[in-house]
């Protein structure tokens, strides 16, 4: 199931899901149309159901009464738009550490991102004159409320995957000497174009990931080369803070960001970045 959060004829913001005929279901009409509305209007609530998204799955055997609109029609966004958390792993891919001549970190090196960073799938984002980086990386999304999980257990509380762009200010990082400034610019997390669920992609621990600048490829991995992964992840997270419906883990990032090439690669305005993930799709970001 491929969710997004969409504008259509309506000019409202709604939760659909892409279907393979390129067309979005208008969960709201369809909703209502089969007598299962429920007042859910954002991806987000949808998640928040303690169903497991067996409400829109049984929507989606009413193929006869679906309310459906042309993807092409409409306007898409990042899938989650209001996420409560944005958890943030850096220094998480051996790669990203050989090229840098780092040490493999013992430890997960974590941060946090705030709502006003997400962007929109297709969105732009302006530098504001700082020395910014792209970082393409694999955001898993959290489906159920969860405490203190190991991480054997922690695929059962992960409703899917989206690609994000974790945005950073290199410059602000380094004046500040921690991570704070340089990863909450207004708009520096574009997610999308969808969340995946997680039983359409079965192998999330080996997916590539590439990022393009201008069609020049800058990154080029796979989730392979993460140092911790997803699970070990949530176990870290959910030691301390309790995770929920919709709350986003950007899971670090591979070799090859801005400071990385040599002269350095930093954003700059008139760029269009383009981040893929296998299974997922592609997520584009025009700079400003």
């Amino acid at each position: 199931m491929w969710l997004v959060t969409y504008k259509g004829r309506d000019k409202e913001q709604l939760p659909g899901v892409l279907l393979p005929q390129n067309k979005i279901l208008n969960i709201v009409k369809t909703g209502k149309k089969c007598g299962v509305y429920t007042g859910i209007t954002s991806v987000r609530e949808l998640l928040e159901l303690e169903d497991d998204l067996e409400w829109l799955r049984h929507l989606l055997t009413k193929d006869e009464l679906w309310v459906t609109e042309k993807k092409e029609e409409c306007q898409l966004f990042a899938p989650v738009m209001n996420p409560e958390k944005i958890l943030g792993v850096a220094l998480n891919y051996k790669d990203f550490c050989a090229r840098g001549g780092l040490e493999l970190p013992k430890t997960l090196k974590v941060f946090g991102k705030y709502p006003t960073a997400v962007n929109s799938t297709g969105g732009s984002f302006c530098p504001c004159g700082r020395r910014t980086t792209y970082e393409g990386e694999l955001g898993v999304v959290i489906g159920k409320t969860c405490r203190n999980i190991k991480a054997r257990e922690a695929e059962e509380y992960i409703a899917g995957y989206t690609v994000v762009n974790d945005i950073s200010a290199n410059d602000r990082i380094k004046e500040d000497v921690q991570l704070f400034r340089g990863k909450n610019m207004d708009g520096a997390l574009p997610m999308g174009p969808v969340l995946v669920s997680k039983d359409e992609i079965k192998e999330p621990m080996k997916l590539s990931v590439a990022t393009w600048v201008d069609g020049v490829k800058v990154q080029d991995s796979s989730t392979d080369q993460m140092i911790f992964d997803i699970y070990q992840q949530i176990e870290y997270f959910s030691e301390f803070m309790t995770l929920k419906p919709g709350d986003v883990i950007a899971t670090g990032t591979p070799a090859g960001t801005a400071l990385q090439h040599d002269p350095p690669r930093f954003l700059k305005t008139g760029q269009r970045v383009v981040v893929e993930i296998e299974a997922i799709g592609k997520l584009e970001t025009q700079i400003i």
